[in-house]
């Protein structure tokens, strides 16, 4: 593990326990089925997804200039982190979880901008939601009363303009979501 990733899982280590995570228990109806949601997203990141990014990885790092054995960041809002806490077992592996606004705090100060030492992937349902992305869809999707749109984004980061994501369109309707289209909007970098 280099020691830029180790630095930040100590970072992470300290600040969950002056900021802990709050109990599952504590989130709504909405947020539970978000952190159902995003921990199947970081399964299959950590199945699939993650292993082919750190194969490409792996072949191309002499030419990058980047770490072999890149550390993991994982970044969500509070559903997803939770998730993770779950998942991801605390043995030492090389990931580390961590809300973004606390990750981009971290990089100010330890900044790693060519992605040496980490690959970043992240998941989460943004809050608010891009009033653009809605006004795309609302015409192939309408909603009924009573029902509001979600859009779940995640994607992944493992080396300068070396990544992929997208946005997913999901309904609400107060009790339980529908996924409206997968992968409506795309990038690759």
């Amino acid at each position: 593990m280099n020691s830029w990733f180790a630095n930040l899982r100590q970072e992470t280590t300290d600040l969950r326990k002056r900021i802990p995570l709050p109990p599952i228990t504590d989130l709504s109806g909405a947020q539970e089925w978000q952190r159902r949601i995003i921990g199947g997203s970081v399964v299959a990141w950590l199945e699939h997804h993650g292993p082919a990014f750190l194969r490409e990885r792996q072949v191309l790092h002499k030419l990058m200039s980047v770490d072999s054995d890149p550390g993991i960041v994982f970044t969500s809002n509070i559903p997803g982190l939770l998730a993770a806490q779950e998942i991801i077992e605390d043995d030492g592996q090389g990931v580390v979880y961590l809300h973004e606004t606390e990750f981009q705090r971290w990089l100010r100060k330890n900044p790693d901008r060519e992605y040496r030492w980490h690959v970043h992937f992240w998941s989460f349902f943004r809050e608010p939601i891009d009033k653009k992305f809605v006004a795309r869809f609302t015409q192939a999707y309408p909603l009924g009363k009573g029902s509001s749109y979600w859009q779940h984004s995640e994607g992944t980061m493992w080396g300068v303009l070396a990544g992929r994501g997208g946005d997913h369109l999901w309904k609400w309707d107060g009790v339980e979501p529908q996924l409206l289209k997968e992968a409506v909007q795309t990038w690759i970098s």
